[in-house]
Formats: C-alpha cells, sequence, structure tokens
C-alpha cells in the first residue's frame, strides 16, 4: 500500500473513533435546561417536583456535595411538611416527610425521565403506591 493511501486510511480510521467515542459520551453531560448540575449523578434529578396525587404537594431536591438531599415538601394549602429524612445511597434518594395532624410518608426514586420523577411512596397508615411527579419551573 502507497504511503499516501496508509496516510489517509489512519486519518478516517482515527476520526471515526473519535465521532464514536464522543457520540457514546454524550448521554453522560448533564442537560442543565432540564434542571440538571454539573457533577450530578443522576442528571436532571435535582428540581422542584409536584405530586399530582395530592392538593399540590411538590418536594425540592438538590445536588450538593455529592449527595442528593430533599431540601423542602410543601403543600401550598398546608404550608411546609417535616422533611425527617433524605438519604442518597448512589443509585436511590429516599425520604421521610410528615403531613401536620397526619401520617409520615416514605417517598423512593425509581428513575427520571425529562420532566418525569417516577416514585414509590409508603405512609405510616399502611397505604402505599407509584407517582410520576411533573418537574416544576423553579
Amino acid at each position: 500500500m502507497k504511503t499516501a493511501k496508509k496516510f489517509w486510511f489512519v486519518v478516517a480510521g482515527s476520526l471515526l473513533a473519535f465521532v464514536l467515542i464522543a457520540c457514546s459520551c454524550s448521554s453522560l453531560i448533564p442537560n442543565l435546561s432540564k434542571g440538571g448540575t454539573s457533577g450530578e449523578a443522576v442528571p436532571g434529578m435535582a428540581g422542584k417536583w409536584l405530586d399530582p396525587d395530592t392538593s399540590g404537594t411538590y418536594h425540592v431536591i438538590v445536588w450538593q456535595n455529592g449527595k442528593y438531599e430533599v431540601t423542602q415538601t410543601i403543600n401550598p394549602d398546608r404550608g411546609a411538611n417535616e422533611v425527617t429524612e433524605s438519604n442518597w445511597d448512589g443509585t436511590t434518594l429516599t425520604w421521610k416527610y410528615c403531613v401536620t395532624d397526619g401520617p409520615c410518608v416514605t417517598t423512593k426514586t425509581v428513575s427520571v425521565s425529562g420532566d418525569n420523577l417516577e416514585t414509590t411512596w409508603e405512609s405510616e397508615n399502611g397505604n402505599s403506591g407509584t407517582t410520576t411527579m411533573t418537574r416544576m419551573n423553579p
């Protein structure tokens, strides 16, 4: 094979390799327009999430110090609920909040996709279920 052909063959192969690497890494880049922050473990999980199964309760999830944390759980009609626990184990965020004059509820994240946060929940009074929360504007 002539030297010129070898040169172009190597250039084309290298370019193809760079394109493949770039495409495979694009999913690792946080989508900042969807609430993601730099370094976030699950891009897009941080944000303000509305629970459609309630009368307006929303949860605020932040990414700070290398972990997720629920900083607020608020129902506009009743005010703030007390967040008593918030735990990030590296794959799942779990938090517990207590409703004034009501039961405490433990919620776990399942997945996030765009503006939807899939969760499971269980209350102290034995009720449980799944909820798809939706992202709210900050």
